[in-house]
């Protein structure tokens, strides 16, 4: 059944997407509420699913990381070997998104490695255990991802402001210690300062320090809710476009940038050029947007396909 947000829940969202690290009095006095009504209405939101956690944005480049995607569709693979090969993709430390799709493609894994050598003896070990299982394989370099607000859950269009990205060469700009509190805030980004201290074996002052050091080095982007939006009645799409030509990536990038229901868009090395991820409550306003960008980008876009992600099996932020 189709959960319906109130006014002051999606104003607490809403100031949780701005920053999921402000304290409830914070927002209270954003959202004219006490602090017990809108930690009551956390709470609540929380237990229903709908919040399903706190993470910390990251520039996974600027801890050494590459991004890369694997996209498959099965053959001859039962439901119990597709449930195999999602729990063998699960216990991969480096995976952080492991979803099924409807579509050209039925899985979709996103994983976080050091080079390509380290990318290969995982695709090789995969592939060694389910090649067999596989119709068709794309694997896609994540060269620039770009992060939106969920504008539309809140009637809005996007603000214009910059967007959080990633991208560029990779490169260590932590110690053990940083990605030690790294890791705990991508796990929960509202922890406080007191426990992340506890857990690091420093004082909440240098916890804080750290913190800010990583912010201002744009390791740390942003602290965001997960907020499961398929409760609120929306579909998950993923959209993979090949281009002609790339006179135009900046304009297009921009149009993305600006549409409300465009929470990501993506620059890609391999098969594919450009891709969005949006929210939309039907395949008709789906179709709609794909309309409207192939239209308004015709000179550039030679084909797109869209994949429809129904199930996520693991959302992970940081690699274990």
């Amino acid at each position: 059944m189709e959960i319906e947000l109130d006014q002051k829940d999606k104003r607490i969202v809403q100031e949780l997407e701005g920053n999921a690290r402000q304290s409830s009095m914070q927002i209270a006095r954003k959202v004219g509420l006490s602090k017990d009504a809108v930690n009551y209405r956390i709470k609540n939101m929380e237990q229903r699913g709908i919040i399903r956690g706190y993470y910390a944005l990251l520039n996974l480049p600027n801890l050494g990381y590459c991004t890369y995607k694997l996209m498959a569709s099965f053959q001859n693979a039962t439901s119990k070997t597709e449930e195999e090969i999602v729990s063998y993709l699960k216990g991969r430390g480096h995976v952080g998104w492991v979803v099924s799709c409807d579509g050209v493609y039925n899985l979709m894994v996103i994983c976080w490695l050091r080079n390509e050598s380290a990318f290969q003896r995982f695709l090789t070990d995969f592939l060694k255990r389910y090649a067999k299982y596989l119709r068709t394989r794309e694997t896609l370099v994540i060269s620039e991802n770009h992060a939106c607000r969920k504008a539309y859950l809140f009637g809005e269009e996007q603000d214009g402001s910059p967007d959080t990205h990633y991208g560029g060469e990779a490169a260590s700009l932590a110690d053990e210690t940083d990605c030690r509190i790294i890791s705990i805030l991508a796990d929960n980004a509202r922890i406080s300062l007191k426990e992340i201290a506890g857990k690091v074996g420093l004082s909440p002052e240098a916890v804080a320090y750290r913190m800010k050091q990583l912010e201002k080095k744009n390791v740390v982007q942003a602290y965001l809710p997960s907020v499961n939006t398929r409760l609120l009645g929306y579909q998950y799409y993923n959209v993979l476009f090949r281009l002609k030509q790339f006179d135009n990536l900046g304009k297009m990038f921009l149009h993305f940038k600006r549409h409300p229901n465009i929470i990501y868009f993506v620059r890609y090395i391999g098969g594919f050029d450009v891709g969005i991820d949006l929210e939309v409550r039907s395949t008709d306003e789906l179709r709609a947007i794909l309309t409207n960008i192939r239209d308004t980008f015709s000179a550039d876009i030679e084909s797109y396909t869209s994949v429809l992600i129904y199930q996520e099996h693991k959302l992970s932020y940081f690699p274990k």
